[in-house]
Order: C-alpha cells, then sequence, then structure tokens
C-alpha cells in the first residue's frame, strides 16, 4: 500500500473512532435526538468495535504473513548462490586440473551473476512505478524474442524442448522501453523453460491489429489451477506445483512484468485449461507504429 494511502486510511479510522467513542459515552442523548431504540443504537456500536478489531487483526496477520514470506524468500534465494560461490571457492584451493578450475570459476561468474539479478529485481521493484525511468524508443520485438530465446538456449537444449517461433510477419518497430520490455519477454520464456517438462514443446507467436498487439507464450507445461489464474501475477505468489519445480524462484518477475505492461497502458493475462495442462501467457500492448 501506497504511504499516501496508509496516512488516509489511517485519519479515516481515527475520525471513526472519534465518533464512535463520542456515541459510546453519549448513546442515549444520540439515541433520543435521532429517535432511536438505545439498544439498536448499542448494537451498532458493539458491531462497530468488532468490526474494527477484526479488520485491524486481519491487517496485522496479513503483514506478518507477507513479512515472513519475503524474509524466507529472500533469505533461500540469497543462500543458494552464495554457498555455491562457497562450494566452488573451497573446491578450487584443492589441486585440480586446470579444465576443473576454468568449470569453477563459470561457476563462481554463474552464481555472483544470479545474485546481482537477484539485485536488480528487488530494486526494480522500487522504480518500476515511476514512468520517468523509461525510456521508449523504436524496439523490434521479434530481435527481443530471439535474444531472450537465445539468453536460454542452454536450458531449452539440456530438455529437449521443441521451439516453434511464428515470423512475425509485417509486424513494424513499437515504442517501447527496451529494457523492460526485454525483462517482461524474459519472464514469459523462462516461465514456459522452467515449468515445461523434457521434450515439450513451447510456442511463441505474434498477432497485431489495427489497434493492439498481442504476444502469445504457449508451452505444454504443467498448467495452471483456478487458484493459480486469480494470483499468479500477485506479488511473491507462487503455486505449490511451481514452488516444487523450481525452489529458487520469489513470485516478483511476473508482478513486475504486469506493471512494466500497464505503464505502457497494455494488460498481460493468464490462460490455462487446467492442471497439467499447458499455460498460455499473453502479452497485450495498445499498437503504435513507429514513424521512422
Amino acid at each position: 500500500m501506497k504511504p499516501e494511502s496508509q496516512i488516509t486510511k489511517g485519519i479515516f479510522i481515527g475520525v471513526y473512532l472519534l465518533f464512535l467513542f463520542y456515541f459510546t459515552i453519549n448513546y442515549e442523548n444520540v439515541a433520543n435526538s435521532v429517535n432511536i431504540p438505545i439498544e439498536i443504537l448499542m448494537l451498532v456500536i458493539i458491531l462497530s468495535v468488532i468490526y474494527i478489531s477484526y479488520q485491524f487483526i486481519k491487517a496485522q496477520l496479513n503483514s506478518n504473513k507477507l513479512e515472513h514470506e519475503f524474509t524466507s524468500i529472500v533469505n533461500h534465494t540469497f543462500r543458494t548462490p552464495i554457498t555455491s560461490v562457497l562450494w566452488f571457492v573451497k573446491e578450487m584451493e584443492k589441486e585440480i586440473p586446470d579444465k576443473d578450475k576454468a568449470l569453477y570459476l563459470q561457476g563462481i561468474e554463474n552464481s555472483m551473476n544470479k545474485i546481482l539479478g537477484i539485485v536488480d529485481l528487488f530494486a526494480g521493484i522500487k522504480n518500476i512505478n515511476d514512468i520517468s525511468g523509461y525510456y521508449f524508443e523504436a524496439t523490434s520485438l521479434r530481435e527481443v524474442v530471439e535474444k531472450s530465446i537465445l539468453k536460454y538456449r542452454e536450458e531449452i537444449n539440456k530438455k529437449g524442448l521443441g521451439f516453434q517461433v511464428s515470423t512475425f510477419k509485417d509486424i513494424p518497430l513499437l515504442t517501447m522501453d527496451l529494457k523492460k520490455i526485454s525483462f517482461v519477454v524474459d519472464t514469459l520464456v523462462e516461465n514456459a523453460i522452467l515449468y515445461t517438462p523434457k521434450e515439450g514443446k513451447i510456442l511463441i507467436d505474434c498477432i497485431f491489429s489495427k489497434d493492439k498487439l498481442n504476444l502469445y507464450v504457449s508451452d505444454t507445461g504443467i498448467g495452471l489451477s483456478f487458484r493459480d489464474k486469480m494470483n499468479i501475477f500477485s506479488r511473491f505468489y507462487r503455486g505449490q506445483r511451481a514452488t516444487l519445480l523450481n525452489t529458487d524462484g520469489m513470485g516478483l518477475r511476473l508482478y513486475l512484468s504486469k506493471i512494466i505492461i500497464k505503464r505502457h497502458n497494455g494488460n498481460i493475462y493468464a490462460k490455462s485449461k487446467g492442471v497439467g495442462l499447458g499455460t498460455t501467457l499473453i502479452l497485450e500492448i495498445p499498437f503504435h507504429r513507429h514513424e521512422s
């Protein structure tokens, strides 16, 4: 919740409690002035106290739960790559062939890049809503998709995934923030790869009309339950099956992607026929042809 909303809500509750206190100590006069039986007025006051107490307790529980989830996610996500770095360093202290040393150094670099990626992700939460931090330029969506696939080529080959990408025929340059759109596309591609079993298939298609462009990333993966579809773009949300397959996830990338697309006046949503039946993530952006 934004600080301004918290202040407004706090003021409203404070004023409400003052009125409630006034009615409580003057309930007889209030009941007579508005011609309401004292019993009904007292019932209203009691119900109001119960409601306010319930909302306060609920807010505290939600706050504690969110704090606990956040702490657990950060602890686990940072611990994994740091533990890997320490293991590689310890192994390199031994007498090992130069070939193995090169592999360990690569492992250290990969782990450090992962840590930096986590830092960038958390930094993005702070600045993602600030439209002044967006730099809109002519962007080739086809190139963004190709670079994303290249980035995950090793994971694709390891799982033997079948990748089918449309020709993006006649799609001109679009005016978007290249870095942030790349983050969104990477997120969609990475999700499809992570949650699709070996030998599965992934389809990337792009269709545009007069007023909007739709990018589809479909997979034959674990699919989504009704609850998953309702919460998949919520902050820190992770489905049970997704958590089992990818223990290092933080439940932030899709949340940030939705904000980025909103800043492009677009929308992002998910479709799935159910658990085990694959998922399609759809990126929808109002179409503005870039004039060269």
